[in-house]
C-alpha cells in the first residue's frame, strides 16, 4: 500500500489550517498537477464541479497556477513568489512560480514532512505568510489545499490517514535574508524603494540547511536557508560590491541587528524563522555647475538661448521664472527681482559673499535651480536625488532654503545672528552639489562580486 498526498480544493477539507492563512483569497486557481518522478497523479471532479488531485505523499510536483490576475503587473509579471503552507512540518518556501502565459504560473514543490492539508499562497515575499494571496480550487470556488491520502497498488485514492499518530518531526530554524535599495541611506525599507536581484548572501554555518551555503538574490530580492540545526548560532552576511561607491546602510533598531553586512542570529532548542532586511545604497557625481559656470560665456549662452550673444542679449523668460521663484535676496537683506538682463544677473551671483550669509546662500541656491531646470538639456541634477550632506532630497533641499530665506529673519544673518549657521549649513550642502558633489541616485548603480562569494 503506498502513502499518497491528495491535493483537494475545499476548504472543508482542511482541519489542521488553524490560522496559518493568509486573510485575503486571490483570483488564481489550481489548474494543473503534473509529477515529476512518476509518481501516482489522479484528478477527479464531484458532483459541484470541484476539482480534486490525487498525489503520492513525499513526492515532487510542478503545480499549475491560472488566473493570476492580482499581483503586480496583473499575470504580466516574469515570476512570483509561492507559499505552500502546513501547520506539521513547516512551511515549504520561498518558491518561485515562473510565467507560461498570461496570468499562467508553474512552480516545483517537494513534500517532505508535510501532513495533512496545505493552503498555497501566491504573490508572496521571501516567506512572509503575511503577504500574498490564497489560491482557490476553482473561480469563485472553495481554498484551494493539499492533503495527505492513502492510495493502492493501481494509484487508487483508499482513504486519507490522520496525521495524530505521526512523529513529531523534530524542531528547526529558517533564515531569510532580504536586499533593498536604500534611496534615502537611512537602513529602513521605505515605500518606493525596490528589493536588489543579483546580490550574494552567504551564512555559515549551514547545519542541515539543503540550501547552498551562498545564495543570490532573484526577483525577490531574497534568500532563505531552511531545515537549519538548533539549538545554533549562525551568522549571515551579505557580499560587498567591488565597486567603492556601494555603502552598507545603518540598522536603525537599536541595538542594531546588522552590523557592517553581518548578523547573528541564535536559535534556541525550539527553532523558529528570522529575517534580514540588508538596505544598500551608492553614491554618484550629482552632474552640478558651479556658480563661476553660468556667470561666464558658456551659461550666458544657455540662460540667453543665444550662442553668440552680446552683453544687452536678454535672459530666456523661462529662466527669470526659475529665479524669481524663491526670495533670494541681495547684500543688505532687500529682495532681489531678476530681470531679463543677464549682466545684471552676472553682477548680482558674482557680487555674492557670506557677510550676509543670506546672500551667499541665495547665490548658491540659485545656480542649483538652474542646474536642475535650466533649459537647452544642461538640467543635469536630478531633484529627487538624495543629498547625505542635508540628509533630504535635492528638492527638499531646495524648499528647505527658500523656506529659510523666507521666514523672518532669514534675509540677512549677518554675524552673531542666531540663525545664520543653519543658513552656512544648507549654503555649504548646495555648493557641494553645484560642484558636482556625490549624491545618492535613484537607481541603483551598476555592481559586481567578487568570486568566490562570501561566507562569514
Amino acid at each position: 500500500m503506498k502513502t499518497k498526498l491528495l491535493l483537494i480544493l475545499t476548504l472543508t477539507g482542511c482541519f489542521l489550517c488553524g490560522n496559518i492563512f493568509a486573510d485575503a483569497t486571490g483570483a488564481a486557481t489550481i489548474s494543473n498537477v503534473t509529477a515529476v518522478n512518476g509518481e501516482c497523479v489522479q484528478s477527479t471532479t464531484n458532483n459541484g464541479g470541484v476539482q480534486f488531485w490525487d498525489v503520492q505523499a513525499g513526492g515532487t510536483y510542478d503545480v499549475t497556477l491560472s488566473n493570476v490576475i492580482d499581483c503586480a503587473s496583473q499575470g504580466a509579471d516574469s515570476s512570483i513568489g509561492v507559499i505552500v503552507q502546513n501547520s506539521v512540518g513547516g512551511n515549504i518556501c520561498p518558491l518561485t512560480a515562473t510565467q507560461t502565459a498570461t496570468g499562467v504560473y508553474t512552480f516545483r514543490v517537494t513534500l517532505s514532512g508535510q501532513c495533512e492539508t496545505m493552503p498555497i499562497l501566491y504573490c508572496t515575499t521571501g516567506c512572509s505568510t503575511n503577504t500574498g494571496l490564497k489560491a482557490q480550487d476553482a473561480p469563485g470556488g472553495n481554498l484551494g489545499h493539499l492533503r495527505i491520502a492513502t492510495f493502492d497498488g493501481s494509484c487508487a485514492v483508499l482513504t486519507n490517514p490522520s496525521c495524530s499518530t505521526s512523529p513529531t518531526p523534530p524542531p528547526k530554524a529558517s533564515i531569510t535574508a532580504c536586499k533593498f535599495y536604500d534611496k534615502n541611506a537611512n537602513g529602513t525599507k521605505d515605500a518606493g524603494e525596490n528589493y536588489l536581484a543579483g546580490w550574494p548572501f552567504g551564512l555559515c554555518p549551514v547545519d542541515g540547511a539543503p540550501e547552498a551555503q551562498t545564495q543570490i538574490t532573484g526577483v525577490s530580492g531574497c534568500v532563505t536557508w531552511t531545515n537549519l540545526t538548533v539549538p545554533g548560532d549562525y551568522t549571515v552576511t551579505e557580499a560587498n560590491a567591488l565597486e567603492s561607491n556601494w555603502f552598507h546602510s545603518p540598522d536603525p533598531l537599536p541595538p542594531p541587528l546588522i552590523v557592517n553586512g553581518s548578523s547573528v542570529i541564535v536559535f534556541p532548542a525550539a527553532g523558529g524563522n528570522e529575517t534580514r532586511t540588508f538596505g544598500n545604497y551608492c553614491t554618484s557625481p550629482s552632474g552640478g555647475l558651479t556658480l563661476g559656470f553660468w556667470s561666464n560665456k558658456n551659461g550666458q549662452k544657455i540662460l540667453t538661448g543665444n550662442q553668440n550673444p552680446t552683453a544687452s542679449t536678454p535672459m530666456l523668460g523661462s529662466v527669470v521664472t526659475v529665479l524669481n521663484s524663491c526670495a533670494l535676496v541681495n547684500a543688505n537683506g532687500s529682495l532681489h527681482t531678476f530681470t531679463n538682463s543677464y549682466a545684471a544677473f552676472r553682477s548680482w551671483l558674482l557680487g555674492a559673499t557670506a557677510t550676509n550669509m543670506a546672500y551667499m546662500l541665495s547665490a548658491q541656491l540659485a545656480t542649483l535651480k538652474l542646474d536642475l531646470t535650466a533649459p537647452s538639456g544642461f538640467g543635469s541634477v536630478d531633484g529627487n536625488a538624495f543629498d547625505l550632506c542635508s540628509h533630504m532630497t535635492i528638492n527638499g533641499l531646495i524648499s528647505a532654503a527658500c523656506d529659510q530665506l523666507a521666514a523672518p529673519g532669514g534675509n540677512y544673518t549677518i554675524q552673531g545672528d542666531p540663525t545664520r549657521l543653519g543658513e552656512e549649513m544648507l549654503k555649504n550642502c548646495i555648493d557641494a552639489i553645484n560642484n558636482n558633489g556625490d549624491i545618492v541616485p535613484t537607481t541603483p548603480c551598476p555592481k559586481s562580486f567578487a568570486s568566490p562569494t562570501p561566507c562569514p
